[in-house]
């Protein structure tokens, strides 16, 4: 079945949503910096916004340049950025993203929480405030999908609200570190999709929870899933990853792999655990897995959407279910925009760092 190329309805986010820093050597003396929107829920968003279906973005930022940077790109993305608060005083949340070229040519990258210049540590993730979760909630334009990443009270309230009004809620955690809150978390959600790397040792809490549908990525092995709500005891399958065209850069393939499964599911209709059939749910993940694997061809988390357009990109992703070779354009230095620099702290510019204490 081929995807629907245009708007396929609307799925508000809120988490991680941090401005990405991707650094590459050129030589010893120069890098090539990119930057732009990411975190799990800002990638996500994204994603989705370049795959058709309308994407909102909730939460907090500073009033900071990696601020204004960030909410440039969501919007160039297509991202409704309306309800991301801009704080006067505050910092935003950056994430640095190395990519290392080994003596064989082999890429790999590490994420630092760390200027690579100066050492400054960069703001992290604040959640929406319980105080003003009222508003936001009711100013929240309507949705199809809720997707949340961090586990708060505010988000909790407002992840309740959206299942509540038939929205299919996906929770994708990178941590636990309330379990009580985490479980409640996993109790109004529909999909709960998480990293083996990650995290491990969920049998206890997911069986005081028991989320329709569980989800758990196993990186180069593919990834396995389970259905419950029909009695007894749910089995595990497992499905292999897609072979992708080349490898430069595994960055981000997680949050491609949920847009996918969200955008298929919300053309699915699928908000209730009823509607949650084996083969839907196949379709709907190895077409994420297509565009993780697409990715990985191309630099950053999201190097695919400033490659190739829309429509070339689902037409590849449907190639590669197909077992057939994606049509891609050529893959050396697709992304080689970006500012070039030696030993300049363009990170942390003065902007930000009159509010590092």
């Amino acid at each position: 079945m081929r995807i629907k190329s245009n708007r396929s309805g609307r799925c508000v986010g809120t988490g991680f949503i941090a401005l990405d820093v991707i650094r590459s050597a050129v030589s010893d003396n120069t890098t090539l910096e990119r930057r732009h929107a990411g975190g799990s829920c800002g990638n996500v968003l994204a994603d989705l916004a370049f795959l058709g279906m309308h994407a909102s973005a909730v939460g907090r930022i500073g009033n900071d340049v990696a601020g204004g940077e960030l909410l440039a790109d969501l919007r160039r993305c297509g991202v409704d950025v309306t309800l991301l608060a801009v704080e006067e005083g505050r910092r935003t949340p950056v994430v640095i993203q190395e990519t290392i070229v080994d003596a064989r040519g082999g890429r790999r990258h590490r994420f630092s929480r760390a200027c690579p210049v100066c050492g400054a540590a960069m703001a992290g993730y604040r959640p929406v405030l319980d105080s003003g979760i009222q508003d936001i909630a009711t100013a929240l334009p309507e949705h199809e999908v809720f997707f949340f990443d961090r586990v708060a009270p505010g988000t909790l309230t407002l992840a309740r609200r959206s299942r509540e009004l038939g929205a299919l809620v996906v929770f994708e955690p990178s941590g636990v570190k309330d379990e009580a809150l985490f479980v409640e978390c996993l109790n109004v959600s529909h999909v709960f999709k998480y990293s083996h790397e990650r995290l491990s040792g969920l049998e206890a809490l997911v069986r005081r929870a028991r989320p329709p549908l569980e989800i758990q990525t196993l990186g180069a092995d593919g990834l396995r899933f389970r259905l419950r709500g029909t009695g007894g005891r749910p089995d595990w399958v497992s499905l292999e990853a897609l072979p992708a065209p080349s490898v430069r850069d595994a960055a981000g393939s997680g949050d491609w792999c949920t847009a996918g499964l969200v955008l298929r599911m919300a053309q699915q209709g699928l908000t209730s655990l009823q509607r949650f059939k084996q083969d839907l749910v196949v379709a709907a993940l190895q077409f994420g897995q297509a565009l993780a694997a697409l990715n990985c061809s191309y630099d950053g988390a999201r190097g695919l959407m400033y490659a190739v357009t829309r429509g070339r990109a689902l037409d590849a992703a449907e190639r590669l279910i197909q077992k057939k070779r994606p049509r891609l354009p050529p893959i050396a230095d697709a992304n080689t925009s970006g500012i070039r620099n030696d030993r300049a702290c363009t990170v942390c510019t003065s902007d930000l760092l009159q509010y590092h204490a």
